[in-house]
């Protein structure tokens, strides 16, 4: 049976089918279009029960989470090397650069923070990884940001029960909440279950890093991969439609 590729999109308001033109790409570079399932869960992020629980006792909580994923947004940007500073964005204050990723932020804090939320969203991936099991013998991954910590958490716990010859973060966020202590640098499951884990990730993206560093594990491999996605902040978060990211998805689709 042939390999199925698992989309797992990040925050922002999406469609059911959000992954439909990434496939037509994979189409053409691969000669045919690959078997896939979407992973779905735009509609269960509610901005209003996050901003309920702010008013709470552990509202601090949450909004110390948004400060300090802002602070290290700006403090990656401005360890960045004078030549790749491309966008005046690099040098303007923390202020600035919390409202321009404010909206993800709210996302990625609801799933972080609210246990209804983070459950049912678990529960859309676990569907969708068993769908794509019935569909193939194995699975590629690729989880967009906010939904590369939504796979992470997931294979985490179940990789066991997966065939996943590559599991792809685009534009993950996971070094960040390494580095503010959200989640650990124990893989679970995944280090046994998993042929490879491809991190893509452009410096000039306010959510992205390097990987490898923060997660070592001896017997897995995880490969960090530069890609040129775009010089402006918010366009190079935007890998589903780079060029280079194609290529590497149809190459773990033969």
């Amino acid at each position: 049976m042939p390999k199925v590729i698992v989309f797992v999109h990040g925050a922002g308001k999406y469609r059911k089918e959000y992954y439909k033109e990434t496939l037509v790409g994979l189409k053409e570079l691969l000669g045919a279009q690959p078997n896939a399932v979407g992973v779905w869960y735009s509609d269960l992020l509610n901005h209003s029960a996050l901003k309920h629980k702010t008013r709470g006792a552990d509202g601090a909580e949450v909004e110390n989470f948004k400060a300090a994923f802002s602070m290290l947004v700006h403090g990656d940007f401005n360890s960045l090397p004078h030549y790749e500073r491309h966008n005046a964005a690099f040098i303007l204050p923390v202020q600035f650069l919390a409202e321009m990723i404010a909206s993800d932020l709210a996302q990625i804090a609801e799933y972080l923070f609210l246990s209804k939320t983070y459950n049912a969203v678990q529960t859309r991936m676990r569907d969708a990884l068993n769908k794509a099991l019935g569909m193939g013998d194995e699975i590629v991954i690729a989880g967009h940001s906010l939904g590369s910590v939504v796979a992470f958490d997931c294979l985490c716990e179940t990789a066991v029960n997966s065939n996943v010859s590559t599991f792809f973060t685009l534009g993950s966020p996971l070094s960040k909440l390494r580095r503010l202590n959200i989640r650990t640098s124990d893989l679970g499951a995944i280090p046994g279950n998993i042929g490879e884990w491809l991190n893509l990730y452009d410096t000039t993206d306010p959510m992205a890093n390097a990987l490898g560093p923060l997660f070592p594990s001896r017997p897995f491999r995880l490969r960090d991969v530069f890609v040129d996605v775009e010089t402006d902040p918010i366009r190079s978060h935007d890998y589903f439609h780079n060029e280079q990211t194609l290529a590497e998805l149809a190459a773990a689709m033969l």
